[in-house]
C-alpha cells in the first residue's frame, strides 16, 4: 500500500515537472514572433519524434537478452579461461625444453672445441650475445610483457 502511494507521488511529481516545463515553454514561445513560432514548434515536434524513435543498439540487445544467453556467455568465458591456462602451461613447457636443448648444444660445443680455445672463445661470445639479446628485450623479454 505504502509503496503504491510513494510510486503515485513520484509519478505526480514527474507529471508536475513536465507540466511546469510545458508552461515555461509556452511562455517562451509567446514571446517569439508568430512567423518564427511556427518554425520553432515544427523543430520541437520533429526533434521529439526523433528522440522517441532513436534507440541505441545496446538497448535493443539488452531487451533481447535472456538468462540462457547469459549462461552461454559464462560457459564460453569459462572455456576461454581454461584454454588460456593450458596455452600458458604449454608455453612454459616449450620454453623449458628449448632452454634444455640450448644448454645441451652449448655443452656439446664446449666439448667439441676444447682443443681450440681461440675458436671456443669467439663462439662463447657469439652465443652469449644471442642469449642476452633474446632475454634482454627483443625476443623473450618482449613476449613476456605481452602476457
Amino acid at each position: 500500500m505504502e509503496e503504491n502511494k510513494e510510486q503515485n507521488d513520484k509519478e505526480t511529481r514527474f507529471l508536475d515537472k513536465d507540466n511546469l516545463e510545458e508552461t515555461e515553454l509556452e511562455d517562451v514561445l509567446e514571446s517569439v514572433p508568430p512567423e518564427h513560432r511556427k518554425v520553432i514548434e515544427r523543430m520541437m515536434i520533429s526533434s521529439s519524434i526523433q528522440m522517441r524513435s532513436i534507440s541505441s543498439p545496446e538497448t535493443v540487445v539488452m531487451k533481447k537478452l535472456t538468462p540462457d544467453h547469459i549462461s552461454k556467455y559464462l560457459e564460453g568465458a569459462e572455456l576461454e579461461m581454461k584454454n588460456s591456462y593450458t596455452e600458458k602451461f604449454h608455453r612454459k613447457i616449450f620454453t623449458f625444453l628449448t632452454m634444455v636443448m640450448a644448454m645441451i648444444f652449448f655443452i656439446f660445443l664446449v666439448i667439441l672445441l676444447k682443443d681450440n680455445p681461440d675458436v671456443m672463445e669467439k663462439v662463447i661470445y657469439i652465443v652469449g650475445g644471442v642469449v642476452i639479446g633474446a632475454f634482454g628485450g627483443y625476443g623473450f623479454g618482449k613476449n613476456r610483457s605481452d602476457e
